[in-house]
């Protein structure tokens, strides 16, 4: 799995590509990176950010894409995100001393500016998302019980802290050390140290069991949240508020790290009128 947000799959088979400036508004240069959700606006293509109000009714971002790559000619890493990235260039002497390679689509094969590669997306792509806690690389907080459960969480349990304040029916609980090691519930509590389930763990919880805990569903329409350079899905952030709404088809938190979504973006936020 690559830097940030991937494709898995598009119903065309391949997604649409398309070569986009890199916005660059007076006295605001930025960075765009592989792997980056993005959306049109100012001199061009810029991240999606962070949700504001219930599926962003305050921004009303619309996605457009994944960056896939950029015309620099020699390929600059960024530690942060551990991907490709480029900066906007607004300046005459900004464009003429970049080192790029040739440009297609309606951008002049002569034209310096900075361009990012765009695989476009619809409410139909489905996109592969890694899941942080607040930084790009730190996984989300293991848990560990501190009292026992005979009835798998049925009656609320009681462990460390989650990253995360919980709405009930809108997060996951998956177990990574115990009897139930490897599987995922839905929880119904409102507690960071207090999980609950509808459906019982089949097994008892012992003291010392670990678990992962994040705000989104293992299946259907989940609230998430971005990090501001939408690089990942921020698992520290509570789906009450400010969120976008997506659809999981699946949610992996086997692997320390590596916790990812395979998702696709609610119509919502590609409704015209909304816009």
């Amino acid at each position: 799995m690559g830097a940030g947000f991937e494709i898995a799959y598009c119903h065309t088979g391949t997604p649409f590509t398309f070569w986009a400036p890199v916005d660059c508004a007076a006295g605001s240069l930025d960075t765009l990176y592989v792997g980056q959700l993005i959306r049109s606006g100012g001199d061009g293509v810029l991240p999606v950010g962070t949700a504001s109000g219930a599926a962003d009714t305050s921004n009303k971002r619309v996605p457009l894409g994944v960056v896939i790559g950029t015309n620099n000619r020699t390929p600059v890493f960024d530690t942060t995100y551990s991907t490709q990235s480029i900066g906007s260039a607004d300046t005459q002497a900004l464009q003429v001393a970049r080192d790029w390679q040739g440009n297609e689509g309606i951008w002049a094969k002569g034209d310096p500016q900075a361009l990012v590669k765009v695989a476009l997306i619809d409410h139909t792509s489905i996109l592969r998302g890694r899941i942080y806690n607040a930084a790009y690389g730190t996984a989300p907080t293991v848990v560990t019980t501190t009292a026992a459960s005979t009835d798998g969480f049925m009656t609320a349990g009681t462990t460390g802290a989650c990253d995360f304040t919980p709405v009930a029916d809108l997060g996951s609980i998956y177990c990574r050390k115990g009897a139930n090691r490897g599987l995922l519930r839905i929880t119904i509590d409102t507690s960071t140290t207090a999980p609950t389930v509808d459906t019982a763990y089949p097994q008892d919880v012992a003291i010392g069991d670990t678990f992962v805990r994040v705000p989104l569903r293992p299946i259907g329409q989940s609230y998430v949240q971005f990090d501001s350079e939408s690089m990942y899905i921020d698992c520290s952030a509570s789906p009450a508020t400010n969120y976008f709404i997506i659809d999981v088809i699946a949610l992996d938190l086997s692997v320390a790290g590596s916790e990812h979504v395979l998702f696709k973006f609610n119509g919502v936020h590609f409704d015209p009128a909304r816009a």
